[in-house]
């Protein structure tokens, strides 16, 4: 599995809507919320095979606006490898 970024931008009249739909769907735990100070937007870190998997954790309401983004975690050997293969 990997790990993606997910960012779910909603307006501010899908508000409640989108937050009590991602509760109902199991993820309210998973998402961090910029919404009570205007920036009407979701952030989760979620598990999956594949970014069409991720995207589930979204409302359909919402989901056309979602963002996937595949993350990485480096380990410092992980840099000096990188910095290796650079020179």
């Amino acid at each position: 599995m990997r790990q993606y970024l997910i960012e779910s931008p909603h307006s501010k009249s899908e508000c409640l809507t989108a937050i009590t739909l991602v509760q109902a769907a199991g993820y309210l735990t998973h998402f961090k919320w910029g919404c009570p100070d205007g920036a009407h937007c979701g952030w989760a870190m979620i598990e999956a095979d594949n970014e069409s998997e991720a995207l589930l954790s979204v409302p359909t309401l919402i989901r056309r606006k979602a963002h996937v983004t595949p993350i990485v975690e480096y380990t410092s050997k992980e840099i000096e490898m990188m910095h290796e293969q650079k020179h």
